[in-house]
């Protein structure tokens, strides 16, 4: 006989006991999400500069930032975005917010690279450039996905 229904059960969400968290906390989390990626940023760039001044005094460059500026910036560009990829995954979040988050990493070195390149931005500005407009472009992509980065679960929240 030929059933014309689907015979597996439904999945059914699981049911979260409780209210529901108010704005504020959803807020504080987001903002927790916030200081954790500054952080990590932060972090990859201190040892970024260290690592780069040891290696810039071996090989005889007096300070890589003024020497080679635009390779310093695709430096820290890809510095950054491979921090972003590293936490992102450890902390089990999805590969769309992931790739999203060092994508706004790297449109932040091409667009600072490309402005130094073009004479709008100075030797001096450059990594600084790369740092600010990677956090503010950040930040932008977190709001984009609020929910995701307020959950208190937001490591599993986003699944595409």
């Amino acid at each position: 006989m030929r059933l014309l229904h689907d015979n597996k059960p439904a999945v059914v969400a699981p049911v979260r006991s409780g209210p529901s968290p108010s704005a504020g906390r959803k807020a504080a989390r987001f903002g927790v999400h916030v200081v954790q990626m500054c952080v990590v940023m932060c972090v990859s760039l201190a040892l970024l500069g260290l690592l780069v001044a040891g290696a810039a005094a071996v090989v005889g460059f007096s300070d890589p930032r003024q020497s080679v500026p635009a390779l310093s910036a695709l430096v820290v560009t890809l510095t950054l975005a491979g921090a972003m990829v590293a936490w992102m995954r450890l902390m089990a979040m999805a590969w769309q917010p992931t790739l999203e988050m060092a994508g706004s990493t790297v449109l932040a070195g091409v667009v600072v690279i490309t402005g130094y390149a073009v004479g709008l931005i100075p030797a001096s500005e450059l990594t600084s450039g790369v740092c600010g407009l990677a956090c503010a472009l950040m930040i932008a992509d977190m709001l984009f996905r609020f929910r995701v980065y307020a959950s208190h679960t937001a490591r599993h929240a986003h699944r595409d």
